[in-house]
This record gives C-alpha cells, structure tokens and sequence, in this order.
C-alpha cells in the first residue's frame, strides 16, 4: 500500500514524470533498507523478553517483571539511540560511501534517510513495547495499534508526498508519524496492564551519550 500510494502521488498530484518517479521511489526504498538494519538487532531482545517476563509473572514476582521490562528498554535504547542519532547527523555521508549520490540525489535521499533515523526510535520502542504486552498475555491490542499506525501513514503519505514541496520527502515522515503513534497508543495501553519501566533509568543515560556522540561526530566530519 505504501509503494503504491508513494507513486500514485508522485504521479498525480505532485506532477512528477515517471522516470523522476522512478528516482525518487529508488533513493526512498535504498534509505528504508539502511532504516531497517538498526531495527533488526532489536528483534533479539522482544524474543528474550517475553518469555523471561512470562516466568515471572507465573510466580507473581511483579518486581523482578519490571526489572526485565527495564532491561529490555535500556539495551533497546543502548542499541537504537547511537544508530538513530548516526543516520540523522550523518545522513548525506553515509549515501555518498554506500551508494555514491552525489548532487540532486544526494539532496534528496540526505533528509529522507534523516528522517528516517528518527523513526528507527519509534520502531524500536514499539518492537519493545509490543513484546512486554504480548508477555502480559495482551496480544489484540498491538495489532488495533499498528492499524490505526498504519492508517496514520496512508493519510500522511496522501497528503505530504502528493504535494510538490514535499513529495519523497513525505514518506519517511509518515513513517515518523505512523511508528509515533503505535508507541504512544502502546505506553498508554501499557499502564493498564502493568508498572511502565522508569524513563529516568532506561533511557535518560543513552539520549544524552547519544547527543553528545551526534555532536562529536558531526563536528568531526
């Protein structure tokens, strides 16, 4: 649906001919690949989650619960914090070394890949906060959730990728939008079934070394 709609409008409503099209929708499915690496090692850790959660909530150790749940959070944000923070500041040195853009291309795929840096932070957060409610035994409403995201991001993508201003530049934003609201429609769903994991001793640590690391490596390129 996403492929479909991104053309559709690129198309239409934002005039562009099918071979401009064509570039684009390549430079935006290049930086998705590069958006979906981070994204994979997180995967390991929601599969190591949920059945450690799911023991512990058998002996009625609510404690010992949090303490995975925080656990799971805090390496999440130890792994996807540093590489989304990397593909925001570094977006346009990473597409000249993998792809060689250079140009029109390079100004174009620089803030998509940006943007999508900043969404590799939600997906993570919802590949996490889905695992902790699927280990409390709430497996219908990550499902309603990533509907309702996904709804989000048809309308985003209609409306921003079919303008002229924006056209490619539309789709990871919807991407942002769509992750942002599963993540927050998950943390409210979250409260009530169990204790939501302190973002003081989770992530507060790893935003501000990923900051700081986002600086440096800015400033040194």
């Amino acid at each position: 649906i996403d492929a479909k709609i991104v053309m559709q409008q690129l198309l239409g409503p934002a005039g562009f001919l099918q071979e401009e099209a064509d570039v684009l929708k390549g430079i935006y499915n290049f930086c998705q690949t590069i958006f979906n690496l981070p994204c994979a090692f997180i995967t390991p850790i929601t599969i190591s989650a949920i059945p450690a959660i799911t023991a512990h909530l058998t002996l009625k150790d609510h404690k010992s619960v949090l303490m995975v749940e925080e656990s799971a959070l805090r390496i999440m944000g130890l792994l996807a914090l540093p590489c989304a923070t990397g593909l925001a500041v570094l977006a346009g040195p990473i597409l000249q070394l993998l792809r060689g853009y250079t140009g029109a291309e390079l100004a174009t795929g620089g803030p998509v890949l940006a943007i999508l840096g900043i969404a590799v932070i939600f997906n993570s957060l919802v590949l996490v906060t889905t695992a902790v409610m699927q280990a409390h035994g709430d497996v219908k409403t990550p499902v309603i959730n990533l509907i309702i995201g996904g709804i989000v991001k048809i309308i985003v993508n209609y409306i921003l990728v079919g303008t002229r201003t924006f056209n490619i530049i539309g789709a990871p934003i919807g991407t942002v939008c769509c992750y942002a609201v599963i993540t927050a429609l998950n943390f409210l769903a979250l409260r009530r079934i169990t204790t939501l994991p302190s973002f003081r001793r989770t992530l507060l640590k790893p935003i501000v070394a990923s900051a700081l690391m986002g600086a440096a490596a800015y400033g040194a390129y």
